[in-house]
């Protein structure tokens, strides 16, 4: 019974320490703070505008960089990139944001939850045939909270777009990204918000400024120069940090309001099946189940071909069999072997 007891003793003490040890971490992790910064690149110049941040959060800029800082987990930052930045050059056209140390093509989601110091530069597109696309805030009715933004891109370019902002508000999802068409009608990015459960403080872009409300970008001017190669240099000529970013830690999700990190319109899209599409037993063209007969006739054509070539076999042996029997071994004398 002693020995029972110790072992017992020994394990309340061994969970005591994983639980005091825990909450410790639990609390050091709470209390650190985290820092995002946002360089302009080689083709552009920050606005200092078109960003948003939590009221706890300090945004700063300074010459090609905008610090945000005092970031705690789980902290929500919104960035719209065409507003964040201004192409300098009438080449190219802000096209999104990109990590620090990946290239332009690799544009991704501009507004995110925090869970780690992140940099990220300006990513820039080459000017060609732009067409524009058009970003909706809408409530869960369809009417408008903001005024709507339009914005260029290339056609059969993926196009990322962020969320922004509104107080007492939640959108579904804080990024959303679709493929550009040549049909403008189809440029078309809705952010539906639904109320929020609790009011979120932000903080006003750097310079005073709070995120801006909706309205139209100017087209750039085309051309189509090539991208230089290495675009991670901020304005001025320092290169970014390389090493500074950090992981991509899932942010746990607190309740169903939380909206999603990325929605792809292109997905959603490919799942939604046409009725045009379909054919009288329900079967979209193109499917397998519509070629099935095809299919079966190509089958039965090699069973035939198969066994006409096994019935021609057998009849040829039969021929070659008789032909050796009625053959006449005619025996040599031998002075003639």
């Amino acid at each position: 019974m002693k020995y029972f007891k110790k072992i017992r003793k020994s394990l309340l003490f061994l969970s005591s320490l994983v639980f005091v040890f825990g909450q410790s971490a639990l609390a050091a992790d709470e209390e650190y703070s985290y820092t995002v910064r946002l360089y302009a690149g080689n083709q552009g110049q920050l606005t200092g505008s078109g960003i948003s941040a939590p009221a706890n959060a300090k945004v700063s800029k300074s010459g090609a960089e905008i610090t945000i800082t005092g970031l705690k987990y789980g902290d929500t930052v919104y960035m719209s990139p065409q507003d964040a930045a201004k192409s300098t050059d009438s080449k190219y056209y802000v096209k999104g944001i990109r990590r620090s140390g990946r290239d332009n093509s690799e544009a991704t989601e501009s507004s995110f939850r925090v869970a780690s110091d992140r940099d990220y530069v300006i990513a820039y597109g080459i000017s060609g045939n732009l067409v524009a696309y058009r970003v909706n805030y809408l409530d869960e009715d369809g009417n408008e909270l903001l005024g709507s933004d339009t914005y260029y891109g290339n056609p059969g370019e993926r196009q990322y777009v962020s969320s922004r902002y509104i107080d007492g508000y939640q959108p579904q999802a804080l990024n959303m990204v679709k493929t550009l068409s040549t049909d403008e009608s189809k440029n078309v990015f809705d952010f539906r918000y639904a109320p929020a459960g609790e009011e979120e403080e932000v903080a006003p872009a750097a310079g005073g400024a709070a995120a801006p409300a909706g309205g139209e970008a100017a087209a750039p001017a085309g051309g189509n120069a090539a991208a230089p190669a290495g675009d991670d240099a901020a304005a001025g000529g320092a290169e970014d940090p390389a090493d500074a970013v950090g992981g991509d830690a899932a942010v746990p999700v607190p309740d169903e309001q939380t909206p999603q990190a990325l929605q792809d319109l292109d997905q959603i899209e490919d799942e939604a099946v046409p009725e045009a599409n379909l054919d009288a037993n329900g079967n979209r063209g193109g499917t397998r189940m519509s070629y099935l007969p095809i299919y079966i006739g190509i089958g039965a054509a090699a069973i035939a071909a198969l066994a006409a070539t096994v019935f021609y076999l057998k009849r040829r042996q039969k021929a070659l069999a008789v032909t050796s029997d009625d053959t006449d071994i005619v025996e040599l004398p031998d002075d003639e072997k």
